[in-house]
């Protein structure tokens, strides 16, 4: 397991911080807030930090992933995200 998936789940706990309900270890996915694909396009190194990760659902990393970075919902579901981020 990457050291930030790792203290991620340390700071807080299985919940996805999309919808807020808890999952399973195998359920729990580790979602980067800027894309690797967004800093691929800048030429700049992706960012694997704890400020720049998240634990989500399956149900909710592939809504996020329905929007692009620039997106406004992807920003509002960002904003939900970091308000559940402990």
């Amino acid at each position: 397991m990457h050291a930030t998936k790792a203290l991620l789940i340390l700071r807080n706990g299985l919940r996805c911080m999309g919808c807020g309900k808890v999952a399973e270890y195998k359920d729990i996915q580790w979602h980067h807030i800027k894309p690797k694909y967004a800093s691929k396009a800048n030429h700049e190194p992706v960012d694997d930090s704890y400020e720049n990760g998240s634990l989500l659902c399956k149900r909710c990393h592939i809504e996020i992933h329905k929007y692009l970075w620039w997106d406004m919902e992807y920003q509002l579901l960002t904003d939900l995200i970091e308000d559940n981020k402990r």
